[in-house]
C-alpha cells in the first residue's frame, strides 16, 4: 500500500495530491544553480521532523558542506547523527582523497575506475537500509550527474535500478537530483522514465538580482496519473524554497 508524505510545502502537497508517495523514485532536475540540493535539503529536513531517517549521499558538494547548509533550516544536524537518524555518506571527499592518492602517478581514468565502486555505495546503502527496517527512510542522491559524466552509462543505469528496488523493499522514499543540459538528451529521458515522481526546476533566464533566485516548477511525471501542463513558481529564500501559482511581482 503506498502512503503519502507531505513535503511540508504547501502549493507543492497540493501539486503532487498531498505529498510524496511512499515508496517511491523521485527525480528533481534542472539546470546548474536552479536549487535542486537546495530543494532536497528542505526536503531532508521535513522528513527528519516527521520521523524519517534519512541518508544523503554527497555527491556535488562534501558532506560538510552539506551539514552547514541543512543546519541553515533551524535544526541540529549533530543531535540528529548522533541518534542516527541522518546520515552521510560522502562520496565527494572519497573522489578528492583517492585523487590525492593517485597523483600524479595514475592516469584520470584509473583514479575514477577507483573512485567509484557502486559496490560500495551499495553496501552502505543497505547496511543502512537493513538498519532501520520498519522505519520510514528518505534517501538521497545529490547528484547522479558525476556518475553519467565518468562511468559508462549502463553501470549507472545498474545501480539505480538496485536503488529502485531498495525503495520498494524498505518502503522508501528515495530522491536523485540530475543536471539538465549537460548529459546526453537520451540519459535525461531514460531518468525521467526510470523515476516515479519527477520535478523540472528552470530557473529565470533574464532576471536580475534578487528574481534570480527562482524561476518556473513543473511536475513532469507523477506516475501513471496526468500532470498539469501549466508550471508554478518557485522563489529562493533563506527559509527555504518558496512555490506559488502567480508570479512574482
Amino acid at each position: 500500500m503506498t502512503a503519502v508524505e507531505p513535503t511540508g510545502i504547501k502549493v507543492l502537497d497540493d501539486l503532487l495530491g498531498g505529498g510524496l508517495p511512499r515508496p517511491s523514485a523521485v527525480g528533481i532536475i534542472g539546470a546548474v544553480g536552479s536549487g535542486k540540493s537546495s530543494l532536497v535539503r528542505q526536503l531532508a529536513v521535513t522528513m527528519l521532523e516527521r520521523d524519517f531517517r534519512v541518508l544523503y549521499y554527497a555527491i556535488d558538494e562534501s558532506a560538510e558542506d552539506v551539514r552547514e547548509s541543512v543546519a541553515t533550516y533551524g535544526i541540529d544536524v549533530g543531535k540528529y547523527e548522533s541518534e542516527g537518524r541522518l546520515s552521510f555518506i560522502d562520496i565527494f571527499a572519497l573522489g578528492v582523497e583517492r585523487l590525492a592518492e593517485a597523483y600524479p602517478v595514475e592516469e584520470p581514468e584509473q583514479i575514477v575506475d577507483s573512485t567509484f565502486k557502486f559496490s560500495d555505495l551499495v553496501a552502505q546503502g543497505r547496511s543502512f537500509t537493513l538498519k532501520h527496517l520498519g522505519k520510514k527512510q528518505f534517501v538521497i542522491m545529490d547528484s547522479l550527474t558525476p556518475f553519467f559524466l565518468m562511468v559508462e552509462a549502463k553501470r549507472v543505469f545498474q545501480f539505480g535500478q538496485v536503488l529502485k528496488y531498495a525503495t520498494r523493499f524498505a518502503k522508501a522514499i528515495g530522491v536523485a537530483t540530475l543536471h539538465t543540459k549537460v548529459l546526453d538528451e537520451t540519459i535525461e529521458n531514460a531518468m525521467v522514465n526510470f523515476a516515479d515522481v519527477v520535478l523540472d526546476l528552470e530557473r529565470r533566464k533574464t532576471a536580475e538580482g534578487p528574481l534570480a533566485r527562482g524561476g518556473t516548477l513543473r511536475l513532469v511525471k507523477m506516475g501513471k496519473n496526468p500532470v498539469p501542463s501549466r508550471g508554478y513558481y518557485y522563489e529562493m529564500t533563506p527559509q527555504g524554497i518558496a512555490i506559488s501559482t502567480a508570479p512574482p511581482i
